[in-house]
């Protein structure tokens, strides 16, 4: 009686034993596909991560090619702005010197035509005192004074060939006064040209210089973009590690995990088969 008492204990405490260690191997078991599953979920982060990182980095590379394109386009631009407005300021210069030179040449003119009417007076002048010369040699020959009137007559012939050279002169006078006064207005013309052409450079070249200041603007802008992107990408790629690492790991000790619950398991039900007998 005691050996049969004996025994249905020892069943009792080895079914037993195979109960606990079958609920033991299914909870680490369960435990085991958490764990794996956990690995999966930061696989499929790591993955994603990944593909921010391959995104950002082209992004960022991109941009950074622009920023680099944009800056020699604003260098080339401003280039373009000094020159074309040194050659404005040289035009507006020029141009204010010829309007300068312009007006000093039709004042030269005017002096000219002054001198001129000044020849005709003086002409006009001679020519009448010649006419008297003439009228007082015939009022002397009536007189029969030959000798004086001769020499009025000659005298008034003399002044009558100066009045003639000096109106002569006078028409020569206006005619290069005229010419004068025409090229000083010519010089102004030209002058006021160049100034124009001057004024149309240095707002070319004002506006090149506000282009070249936004595409400088801009480039900066990308490239501070595109460093954001790279370092984006750096963290993204960190965490596409750690999340792999992770993962794999997490896979690792889920499965060793599962494996061993289902050995314990049946273990356990190997106990309870046993105890049944």
């Amino acid at each position: 009686m005691a050996k049969s008492k004996s025994v249905s204990v020892s069943k009792a405490k080895l079914a037993a034993t195979g109960e606990e260690m079958e609920v033991a191997g299914e909870m680490a078991e369960v435990a085991g596909a958490a764990l794996v599953a956990e690995g999966a979920a930061d696989l499929k982060v790591g993955k994603a991560a990944r593909r921010v990182a391959v995104a950002e980095v082209a992004a960022g590379s991109s941009d950074l090619t622009r920023a680099t394109d944009a800056a020699l386009a604003a260098e080339r631009v401003q280039q373009l702005s000094d020159v074309v407005g040194a050659a404005g300021a040289a035009d507006v210069s020029e141009g204010i010197d010829m309007l300068i030179k312009g007006g000093n040449v039709r004042a030269m003119g005017a002096i000219v035509s002054m001198m001129s009417r000044e020849e005709l007076d003086r002409g006009l002048e001679l020519a009448r005192l010649a006419g008297e010369l003439w009228t007082l040699s015939d009022v002397t020959a009536m007189l029969d004074m030959p000798v004086l009137a001769e020499f009025l007559e000659e005298r008034g012939m003399r002044l009558q060939e100066i009045a003639v050279d000096q109106l002569i002169r006078y028409t020569g006078t206006r005619a290069l006064a005229g010419a004068i006064k025409q090229e000083g207005k010519a010089i102004e013309d030209m002058g006021e040209e160049e100034v124009a052409e001057g004024l149309v450079r240095l707002a070319v070249s004002n506006a090149a210089a506000e282009r070249s200041a936004e595409l400088s603007m801009a480039s900066d802008a990308l490239a501070m973009q595109g460093v954001d992107e790279l370092a984006t990408a750096a963290a993204a790629g960190d965490v596409a590690k750690a999340a792999g690492k992770a993962g794999v790991s997490a896979i690792a000790e889920g499965a060793e995990a599962v494996g061993a619950g289902e050995a314990t398991a049946a273990v356990g039900e190997a106990l309870d088969a046993r105890a049944a007998k």
